[in-house]
């Protein structure tokens, strides 16, 4: 779980004051724009969508890429495309869209 810190504001910009910052969970940064994402109930903290990605996407079980798209599931089965799931799966009833 990621953790919270307090910082002072630096003296060489007023009005900055004191401000919250969380520590990514997946690279550990501890960076003032940091965001929340909460996904199944759970709370994580990323400082950036790469984080993110790297932490919450499914992999295709055919190539072992990250999937950030739609995507497709089989039986459970997360794949990045229809050609991987067909590959895997054989005749199974999945297209890719293009649109």
């Amino acid at each position: 779980m990621a953790s919270t810190v307090e910082v002072s504001g630096r003296p060489d910009r007023p009005g900055r004051g004191r401000r919250t910052m969380a520590v990514c969970e997946v690279c550990g940064n501890d960076y003032d724009k940091s965001f929340e994402v909460i996904a199944a109930g759970q709370r994580h903290v990323f400082d950036s969508f790469e984080c993110a990605v790297h932490k919450m996407a499914p992999v295709c079980e055919h190539c072992g890429c990250k999937v950030i798209g739609h995507g497709t599931e089989v039986d459970g089965r997360f794949y990045c495309c229809a050609h991987c799931a067909k590959d895997s799966e054989g005749d199974v009833p999945v297209d890719d869209r293009v649109g």
